[in-house]
């Protein structure tokens, strides 16, 4: 049994699955009660279904790869972020991920908040 006054380590290969979202494969490393750390990969020109994270807010970092978010009013809204980059998703802003690259890209993703890890929607609200 571990101690919690220890560090814990999980190898790369080792992460848990997580909800997923079509387009994405979502990969748990760690899950408390208030955060969840994930790494986030996708295919050469993936565009993700549209998705938000309920009460959970988004902080993220690119690693590999570029990413473009898609949001707001008719998702005509976007941010690109670039390798090594770092990004925020508000709370409950219904999105999609966009792999606007012909190499995959990898993201390390935290979710802080209460709630579920992705909910799929239909879509954004009309614009």
């Amino acid at each position: 049994m571990r101690s919690i006054d220890e560090i814990s380590a999980v190898a790369p290969d080792a992460l848990t699955p997580g909800d997923s979202t079509p387009g994405l494969v979502r990969e748990v490393a760690f899950a408390t009660d208030r955060a969840l750390l994930v790494r986030v990969t996708a295919g050469a020109r993936i565009v993700s279904g549209w998705h938000h994270h309920g009460g959970r807010e988004v902080l993220g970092h690119v690693v590999r790869g570029r990413v473009r978010f898609e949001f707001g009013p008719g998702g005509r809204s976007t941010t690109e972020v670039e390798e090594g980059g770092f990004f925020h998703v508000p709370v409950g802003l219904v999105h999609r991920d966009v792999n606007p690259e012909d190499v995959p890209q990898e993201l390390i993703i935290s979710f802080v908040g209460d709630g579920p890890l992705a909910v799929n929607v239909g879509g954004p609200e009309p614009g």
